[in-house]
């Protein structure tokens, strides 16, 4: 019996990772930074399903100063691929030991004693880690009435050493009066008061994609870009997104073709029902794969820039598409479920949610290819 392991090499549906665009996103993000501003490229829940390790080692090609996971163990995995750049885990340390996030300078944001009680009894050295600041997300984070009483704490952990101040923006997608400027004036007056009691503290950051695409912040040093690294806008206001480049275009191609009569019906329950003798196409995608069932009888797809409506219910391996009005179509034809042309943040809407859940649902069944070098 052949145990050979294949990886996928027989699917024909694909997410392509279009490396020179990311590099191209990235020196967007440094442009809107500003100088004297360092870039922490979030790489959490696999690059945003597009692959944690290529996007973070051409990342770190291109001069980032650091990458954002949300666990230590996705830390663990940038560092077993030899990425040397310095790593901040955004969850928290979890139940990872201290030594363990030494030994990999790997940088636990903290907001609980509990957390800073097992850092310290699991540590057998110093351990560099950031402060979270609950400035109005109600998340994680200290909140403000509660500062004080945790910065007396800490200094009871001098194995503790905080390097840095961090927030997160709830309403950065929105005007900057309201909830954002809230934010953004109990932040500082926090982190103000950190710096009082830690006078070494060195790094301040809050800024994420929507901020640094839509609002005119100051005051820190470090900017956190996440989505519009892999060429997603936050929010459609946003008119400078649109120099940003989608990295990934999902993919697949035509399985089956086949002629229906009027009045027959598509897929699971019949929703869909064929108004006219039609064409329908059967692709190789699913909810398995991370096209997610909503979309059936909402999305489109795109073949050879023409848009077809997907019909019928979304199944776990097959989605079906109404293709009559391509005479021209083929077996093996190429199809484009999102990407140039059919933006993710459409092809989200259609399905009642968000371009951040939907690259992050493309499943691990799903080939990455990757283009553009590293």
């Amino acid at each position: 019996m052949n145990k050979a392991k294949f990886s996928n090499q027989f699917r024909e549906t694909v997410a392509r990772v279009d490396l020179t665009a990311l590099r191209e996103n990235l020196a967007l993000a440094r442009e809107l930074a500003g100088a004297g501003v360092s870039l922490m490229g979030v790489v959490k829940a696999q690059a945003y399903g597009h692959g944690a390790v290529p996007v973070a080692q051409t990342l770190v090609a291109a001069g980032i100063e650091a990458l954002a996971v949300a666990t230590p163990e996705e830390g663990l995995e940038l560092r077993a691929a030899g990425l040397p750049t310095p790593i901040f885990i955004l969850g928290g340390p979890f139940g990872a030991p201290g030594d363990l996030l030494a030994q990999n300078n790997l940088t636990p944001v903290v907001f609980t004693e509990a957390q800073l009680q097992h850092l310290q009894n699991t540590l057998s050295g110093p351990l560099k880690i950031h402060l979270k600041i609950d400035s109005g997300m109600t998340r994680l984070g200290i909140r403000p009435e509660q500062l004080n009483e945790f910065l007396s704490v800490l200094k009871k952990y001098p194995q503790l050493i905080l390097q840095g101040v961090l927030t997160h923006l709830a309403s950065a997608d929105e005007s900057f009066e309201g909830a954002t400027a809230r934010q953004y004036e109990c932040f500082y007056e926090a982190q103000e008061r950190v710096k009082k009691e830690f006078p070494d503290v060195e790094w301040v950051h809050m800024a994420n994609s929507a901020a640094l695409l839509g609002q005119k912040l100051g005051g820190y040093n470090w900017a956190r870009p996440g989505i519009m690294l892999y060429g997603a806008n936050p929010h459609p206001r946003f008119t400078t997104a649109q120099r940003l480049r989608p990295v990934m275009s999902f993919e697949t191609q035509i399985l089956s073709l086949k002629s229906v009569p009027a009045g027959t019906a598509v897929s699971y329950g019949g929703e869909w029902v064929a108004p006219r003798p039609s064409q329908i196409a059967v692709l190789p995608v699913g909810y398995a794969d991370g096209y997610l069932r909503a979309l059936g009888n909402r999305a489109e797809v795109m073949i050879e820039g023409k848009r077809v409506p997907v019909v019928g219910r979304v199944c776990m391996d097959l989605i079906m598409i109404d293709v009559t009005q391509i005479p021209e179509v083929r077996l093996n034809q190429r199809v484009l479920l999102w990407g140039a042309g059919l933006p993710v943040e459409e092809v989200a809407a259609w399905g009642g949610t968000i371009s951040y859940e939907l690259l992050c649902q493309v499943s691990g069944r799903v080939p990455r290819i990757y283009e553009g070098g590293r």
